[in-house]
């Protein structure tokens, strides 16, 4: 089974594209839980 160089491409963009959002999605709930932690308790 010969996998062809646009199906590369396009397999490099689609896992880049999902490590994007998960940065996307984990840095603002990680600083979120950051803020409750510091501030929730005083």
């Amino acid at each position: 089974m010969s996998t062809s160089p646009s199906a590369i491409k396009v397999l490099v963009v689609l896992v880049l594209t999902l490590v994007v959002l998960c940065v996307a999605v984990a840095i603002p709930i990680g600083v979120f839980g950051l803020l409750v932690k510091l501030f929730g308790h005083g």
